[in-house]
């Protein structure tokens, strides 16, 4: 399965990075002289993806500048509930432009390109990246089991909680997954009802009630070096630990 376009989610507000971040969005986080969003985007282009779309909201026009520099690489899509919505409704705004399969990926992250063309190249039509445990502060762990036939651990649950499973999670979600087109279809017919009862849900809540019949993939890779940014905290961490460990671009 040859995957071409992905899907950055990029409309929340940032609220917790406090006021430095109330005029940018988040995916405009200084790393190595570019940004959090310009290093994925040079990444994605590096392994092989032809197209990108980013879904919108705080502070559009930043995406909007950079989709017009892109020469057609990359195109925006506006979700005009950012303020008071999840990310699932921001990836039924994708998923109602975008055939599967095609990646799916969080904005505010920074990660190594190996964890994405090990991503790309896996054998299994569904599959999310995972991470050994990082102690960052605002994990979302992995929960997999072995299953016959499986190439890869499949996905049982992803959440922040680790009380929802009585057993050691695998690792922890990245924030990067791979989306063919049975699953992106049951996400796509379901995720209205989930919206109307959940507004603010995250799309891994959605996901995850879909795998029966289309299962995902476990890719771990113990030793990634990758983090999200929430808040400053987080930054500084990211600052002093994570960006001088990437390899340059």
């Amino acid at each position: 399965m040859t995957v071409s376009t992905a899907v950055i989610l990029a409309a929340g507000r940032g609220m917790r990075l406090g006021d430095d971040f109330r005029d940018r969005p988040k995916g405009f986080i200084e790393c190595q002289g570019t940004t959090l969003v310009g290093r994925s985007l040079a990444l994605l282009k590096s392994c092989g993806i032809r197209h990108v779309v980013i879904v919108t909201g705080h502070c559009a026009d930043f995406y909007d500048e950079l989709a017009r520099q892109s020469a057609g690489f990359v195109t925006t899509l506006f979700n005009e509930r950012y303020g008071d919505s999840g990310s699932l409704v921001s990836l039924g705004i994708a998923f109602s432009a975008v055939q599967a399969p095609c990646l799916v990926l969080d904005s505010d992250i920074v990660y190594e390109r190996r964890g994405l063309a090990a991503l790309l190249s896996c054998p299994m039509e569904n599959a999310a990246l995972v991470s050994g445990t990082t102690g960052s502060g605002d994990e979302y762990y992995t929960w997999a089991d072995a299953l016959p036939g499986l190439p890869l651990p499949a996905v049982r649950r992803l959440s922040k909680r680790l009380s929802d499973e009585p057993d050691a999670p695998l690792g922890e979600h990245v924030g990067i997954i791979k989306i063919g087109n049975a699953l992106a279809q049951k996400v796509r017919d379901a995720g209205p009802e989930r919206v109307k009862a959940q507004p603010m849900a995250f799309y891994e809540d959605c996901l995850i009630d879909q795998l029966p019949g289309c299962p995902m993939g476990a890719l771990e890779i113990a030793d990634l070096v990758w983090c999200e940014i929430d808040d400053q905290r987080m930054l500084e961490r990211a600052r002093n630990l994570v960006f001088p460990r990437l390899d340059a671009l």
